[in-house]
């Protein structure tokens, strides 16, 4: 049994992928992620508690921010991922609601706004990415936090070179990156799955999506243009928090900004 789909959405990608995207993200150090993220808003003195996660997915950010101690809303756009967050443990005391980072509904008010696993990577170009912006300054108060993590250029290029197979209980993924061919640093990632069935076949499906990047200078003028500051882009190499990302070397930088202005448009 096979599906084959070429998606450049990734809300395709992600609802194909939904169901065993825990299981092909296992390796990825989401609780340590939190624990960064945690300091960092302590660091950086955000207003209240209040938190909205945009692009949580299966929930591994909102969940374990809400351990933290933050009241948290987890938006996503794929239902797969949303129903996959709701049936995990401590799931009740989490708001999960299905939006569109890039039309974002009015949920708030909220005093951080976070995004964790680089979910902005999959906005096409800098016109999503400044609509995603606006979204978080607009659900934010004044004075609020905006925590958010990009691949650098350099993560990009390397993904673009991947093929690694993954053996998983009951599962096997493989990953192919490839220039997208499409801009700067911007990648196709396609992961195939082979997943056990029950009744002791193998269903293979395959899905793909582009990995876009947008550059720090310009990310901080789209910043600045939907009413926030730029506080601090660290790097994240190997585990560490480093003070300034570096482009080539680091694995991806964490954003720290914060809300000074009502939102441009």
């Amino acid at each position: 049994m096979q599906e084959n789909r070429r998606n450049q959405p990734a809300e395709p990608f992600y609802r194909g992928l939904g169901s065993a995207y825990d299981t092909i993200t296992r390796a990825q150090r989401y609780e340590v992620w939190v624990g960064l993220y945690a300091d960092l808003i302590a660091r950086h003195g955000a207003p209240g508690t209040r938190l909205l996660d945009l692009g949580c997915g299966t929930g591994k950010s909102a969940l374990g921010l809400s351990r933290r101690g933050f009241g948290v809303t987890g938006v996503d756009l794929s239902p797969e991922m949303l129903a996959a967050a709701r049936a995990k443990e401590g799931a009740g005391e989490v708001r999960f609601v299905r939006g569109d980072v890039r039309a974002l509904p009015d949920l708030g008010p909220f005093d951080v706004v976070t995004t964790m696993g680089e979910p902005f990577t999959h906005l096409a170009g800098e016109e999503e990415l400044a609509a995603a912006f606006r979204g978080a300054a607009r659900a934010l108060v004044p004075g609020g936090l905006f925590v958010f993590d990009l691949p650098t250029a350099g993560f990009n290029d390397r993904l673009a070179t991947w093929s690694v197979i993954d053996e998983a209980e009951d599962a096997v993924i493989l990953w192919r990156g490839a220039p997208a061919g499409t801009g700067p640093h911007t990648t196709d990632l396609t992961i195939d799955t082979f997943l056990a069935e029950a009744d002791g076949r193998w269903r293979r499906q395959q899905e793909t999506v582009t990995h876009h990047h947008v550059g720090p200078g310009r990310v901080e003028a789209l910043l600045s243009a939907a009413g926030f500051a730029l506080d601090a882009a660290y790097g994240l190499y190997k585990g560490e928090l480093l003070p300034e990302a570096d482009q080539e070397l680091h694995r991806k930088s964490i954003v720290v900004a914060h809300k000074t202005a009502p939102e441009a448009g």
